[in-house]
């Protein structure tokens, strides 16, 4: 018989449905406390899809929480950003009045000996056509600056004279190595007395000392000698570099200046001088 007649004979499948649901009912018959056996087959079918399914989700999740704090540290970050900024800006501004406070508490002790009032001011500008002639300071007539004054640099130095215009926070100040300067010195060993005026190079030189006379040494310091009424006297104002007879009746004596253009940034005012007395 084939097995076309056996599967079109009526008593044959009937056994075989009858033998498939007796499977189907067996496997619903509990074991004990054990899973039955369609249960494991739809565990395993199953549990690998519901593995992905978890995975899947569980990423997305892990990934919406990175997104999220990845978000809140980039706003951070910037923040903090600009946070050091100002933080860096207000170190900076506060070194700088450290700074300042250190260099006129120093000019202030550096000029006690003079027993004058020491107005502190710093540079803010020089003459464009020539840095030794003039500077521009943030000092005027609201801090009782006025022309003739006394300038010194944070060493003691003598660097000029305040000359006009002079308006309310800023004023001029004609350096000694100015052609139009004009200082009564004294050299320090000797006591040769002359007239100190600039060069308009950097340097000084000493009028009306006599040719014949012997006073002048070289490298002999220079300070004021209080003759004019304008400088007090005793201030340091340089040495002498060299010393020549030309034609004539006076010597030329060629002076370095003590003051430094390039490091000129604080200077003292001597608010009274003796012109004032």
């Amino acid at each position: 018989m084939s097995f076309l007649r056996l599967v079109k004979n009526k008593y044959f499948l009937a056994g075989i449905l009858f033998f498939f649901h007796l499977i189907l009912i067996s496997t619903q018959v509990p074991l004990g406390s054990k899973q039955t056996l369609l249960e494991k087959i739809g565990f395993q079918l199953f549990s690998p899809v519901q593995k992905t399914v978890v995975s899947g989700l569980n990423f997305i999740k892990s990934s919406y929480e990175e997104i999220t704090n990845l978000a809140f540290l980039r706003q951070e970050n910037q923040r903090l950003k600009k946070e050091v900024f100002f933080l860096t800006q207000e170190k900076q501004i506060l070194t700088q009045k450290l700074r300042l406070y250190r260099a006129e508490k120093e000019l202030t002790e550096n000029l006690a000996f003079l027993r004058l009032t020491v107005i502190p001011a710093r540079v803010i500008g020089f003459d464009t056509a020539n840095f030794y002639r003039t500077a521009i300071i943030n000092r005027g007539y609201e801090d009782q600056v006025v022309k003739n004054l006394p300038v010194c640099d944070k060493q003691g130095n003598l660097v000029g004279r305040t000359a006009e215009p002079v308006s309310a926070h800023e004023a001029k100040v004609v350096l000694i190595t100015s052609e139009e300067s004009g200082v009564a010195v004294a050299s320090v060993t000797d006591k040769m007395l002359g007239i100190l005026v600039g060069d308009g190079q950097g340097k000084c030189y000493i009028k009306y000392v006599i040719a014949s006379s012997n006073l002048g040494i070289q490298g002999d310091e220079i300070e004021t000698s209080g003759l004019d009424r304008v400088f007090p006297p005793g201030i340091k104002v340089g040495r002498i570099i060299s010393i020549s007879s030309e034609k004539g009746m006076f010597k030329k004596i060629l002076v370095q200046p003590y003051f430094n253009l390039r490091n000129l940034e604080l200077i003292a005012i001597l608010k009274e001088n003796l012109s004032e007395r």
